[in-house]
């Protein structure tokens, strides 16, 4: 599915725009730039079933890049990858780091590092916990969004 920006209200659904192609339009959200939904072309009319796979699998990656790039702490916007989640973990539950502890939480768009240094291991625990608290919010808007999904509005 391809973003589409400039959209100003959710218009999800199923259009027929030719004699074999047809647009799924699903979605609306909001960046720091403005908003956009997705929009998928298809060359034949699609069953619900692939519908559910698209919009299913569009949510997902939805949720994993909210988790990835938009998470903060103390005004530093970190970058919550797969790899890094792994190594905060691994940090928290590691009792012989040593504090202060100085961490690369992310980069500038010139690829210049953004460091943070956390004093103690109190202080780290309180930035992992709100990584984790963040991340399970995010996992369950996901579900939802999942759970909410009007079916019906595809069917034609």
């Amino acid at each position: 599915m391809e973003k589409i920006y400039g959209t100003t209200k959710r218009q999800d659904g199923l259009q027929r725009v030719g004699k074999n192609k047809w647009l799924l339009y699903f979605g609306l959200y909001k960046t720091e730039s403005g908003t956009y939904e997705y929009r998928h072309t298809f060359t034949h009319k699609p069953t619900l079933d692939e519908i559910k796979k698209l919009v299913w699998a569009m949510i997902d990656a939805e949720t994993k890049d909210k988790i990835v790039n938009q998470f903060e702490y103390e005004g530093i916007k970190v970058w919550l990858t797969d790899e890094k989640q792994r190594n905060f973990a691994s940090i928290e539950n590691n009792e012989s780091v040593t504090f202060p502890l100085t961490l690369k939480l992310n980069e500038k768009a010139d690829a210049t590092p953004i460091y943070h240094t956390f004093q103690t291991r109190d202080e780290f625990k309180k930035f992992s916990e709100a990584a984790a608290c963040f991340i399970l919010e995010t996992i369950r808007n996901g579900w939802k969004e999942k759970d909410n999904v009007d079916w019906d509005v595809f069917d034609m």
